[in-house]
């Protein structure tokens, strides 16, 4: 939180008052705390989702419907706190993409599980691609949350951002590789290419799995933002 300055006065029968920072008197008590844990609140329930959704291999659609809805509910409270707030840490632009950002990563995987559950019938047996691009949207979900919490120390450390954003791209660029090796080993399988509705739940379930890494990847560059114009 920013630091609460204080001051000293004297009322008219020489009594000496302690009186907070000028700027909270007329605009109110600073919004930094709440934004930060409502900012790690959001990774927390990605990461968790993220470990559902590789462990159900999308499944559990319940469970991840229940995830998002709790995630849109704790971006709806940051954006009431920025229509309110005056004394912020970070610009009110940062934190809105950055929460928005935050709950994209949520809708794409409700998205995968929704699709998942549409296309059952072709996608009762997952190619391991598609294990891998969970097993990498669970890491990546991961590190985001470990980036959010450093939003909550007084001051960012640059360095330790950016060695999070370095894993976090590594990890995106990975998840291209397997989009591509998924693509080649799919259009070279005779049994599905011969179901096009068959081809199609595999072909759009990768990409899809593949575009929630490019989110949170997109999670890592917008706080490696808020810390370069700390540093």
């Amino acid at each position: 939180r920013a630091p609460v300055i204080h001051s000293r006065t004297r009322n008219a029968d020489g009594i000496t008052l302690v009186v907070k920072n000028p700027l909270e008197r007329f605009f109110g008590r600073s919004e930094n705390g709440t934004i930060t844990d409502l900012l790690q609140r959001q990774a927390e329930i990605g990461a968790a989702c993220a470990e559902t959704l590789h462990k159900s291999a999308g499944g559990a659609l319940p469970d991840i419907v229940a995830f998002e809805r709790e995630g849109d509910m704790t971006e709806a409270r940051v954006h009431e706190i920025l229509d309110s707030a005056f004394i912020l840490r970070f610009d009110k632009s940062d934190v809105t993409n950055l929460a928005s950002t935050l709950d994209n990563t949520l809708d794409g995987m409700r998205h995968v599980a929704t699709h998942i559950d549409t296309y059952k019938p072709y996608l009762a047996h997952l190619r391991p691609e598609a294990n891998e691009l969970f097993e990498t949207i669970e890491t990546m979900s991961a590190t985001v949350l470990q980036l959010t919490k450093l939003l909550k120390e007084r001051r960012l450390e640059l360095a330790r951002v950016k060695e999070y954003t370095r894993v976090l791209s590594k990890s995106e660029a990975a998840a291209d590789a397997i989009l591509h090796k998924a693509e080649k080993a799919l259009v070279s399988d005779k049994k599905i290419t011969a179901e096009p509705l068959a081809f199609i739940a595999h072909d759009n379930l990768f990409r899809m799995l593949e575009d929630v890494t490019d989110t949170a990847n997109h999670c890592g560059t917008l706080i490696l933002s808020i810390a370069r114009k700390e540093a």
